[in-house]
């Protein structure tokens, strides 16, 4: 069997502290949605890919090196060296029941990235990647930068040209990126999807319901609809309407933002191997516990913890708990998730 690769298109982000969002040379974090999945199915083994634009500055360097060091594929990322890389800060709080939030401002319009248009994909690197990729994955969040990103975004999916494999979209709605507030460009694209990710919160916003069976009947062309329902559970939804159902896992929160991120990339690392459902989602979980037990986009469980999760019986499944001090999983002790996304 062809080793498979999975190809990641979409914005990477700067992550910097409030106060540095302006400043010229500021400490970060890699970040951005199809970035951070990028490097977190490389880390889990898969051959991975990324395309997109950086400007040319410290930031985009870096991002481009952080992602190299994971053992991305970065030949699809070009560097428009008068242009800039977006940033982004996140501010923590508690929400009205006391749970974890965060709020992210923003630093990105006009980025380089946000210059992609559908004849990006054209560009030799780009082209050489898609036509390999057995997944290729992006988001809701890339047809919002641009006028020009959301033209690229509704090739890829609905076109296809030079795209042998299976395409995946989370639909990551960002009320903040859409001022408008229509979902329906998200919802057209999602459509066009072979397997679609979106929370089942987001779900409410953009199709009007939250609940599973009804949002696959207002998605009926994907393959797959993964609803993921937060600290409950996650449910693929086949065409013919049957379900897997995997509940999530007991997680110390320390920081939500990326959580999604890190589902997605434990999820597709398991779908490229073609691995049954079951395990997908349950690897989709880990990786977003790991995740939120670190104030960084992205975190691994140690390998030995991720043995013991994907092979344990349902009971131990559900009385296992992930924390910064450390997962425990059967009556077993692993050492804590390690953060993944200094640059």
């Amino acid at each position: 069997m062809t080793e498979p690769w999975i190809a990641c298109l979409g914005e990477p982000l700067a992550l910097v502290s409030a106060a540095a969002l302006d400043a010229p040379e500021p400490a970060m974090h890699a970040g951005g949605a199809e970035a951070n999945v990028a490097a977190g199915v490389a880390v889990l083994g898969t051959r991975t890919a990324f395309i997109s634009r950086v400007g040319g500055d410290t930031e985009g360097a870096r991002i481009v090196e952080h992602l190299r060091a994971h053992g991305v594929d970065v030949a699809g990322v070009e560097v428009e060296r008068a242009g800039f890389t977006g940033r982004y800060a996140k501010t923590e709080g508690l929400d009205a029941t006391g749970e974890p939030t965060t709020a992210s401002t923003y630093r990105r319009a006009g980025s380089a990235a946000a210059g992609m248009d559908s004849a990006y994909l054209s560009r030799p690197a780009v082209a050489e990647a898609l036509a390999r990729a057995h997944i290729v994955h992006t988001s809701g969040i890339t047809p919002a930068l641009s006028a020009s990103c959301a033209e690229l975004t509704l090739v890829l999916l609905r076109d296809r040209t030079g795209v042998p494999g299976t395409v995946t979209f989370d639909v990551n709605w960002r009320e903040q990126l859409w001022p408008s507030g229509d979902p329906s460009l998200v919802i057209r694209l999602a459509r066009f999807a072979d397997v679609v990710l979106v929370g089942s919160d987001e779900a409410e916003r953009v199709l009007g319901t939250g609940e599973p069976a009804e949002v696959r009947a207002l998605l009926p062309e994907p393959r797959t609809v993964i609803v993921k329902d937060g600290a409950v559970r996650a449910i693929a939804v086949a065409r013919d309407g049957s379900q897997v159902s995997v509940p999530a896992l007991s997680v110390e929160v320390v920081e939500p933002v990326g959580a999604g991120d890190s589902f997605a990339a434990g999820f597709l690392h398991g779908l490229a191997h073609d691995e049954d459902m079951r395990t997908c989602l349950r690897r989709g979980h880990a990786g977003a516990a790991a995740t939120l037990t670190v104030r960084a986009d992205f975190a691994v469980l140690p390998p030995e913890a991720m043995a013991a999760l994907l092979a344990c019986d349902e009971q131990d499944w559900a009385d296992a708990h992930v924390g910064p001090g450390g997962v425990r999983v059967g009556g077993t002790d692993f050492p804590p998730p390690r953060e993944s996304g200094a640059a």
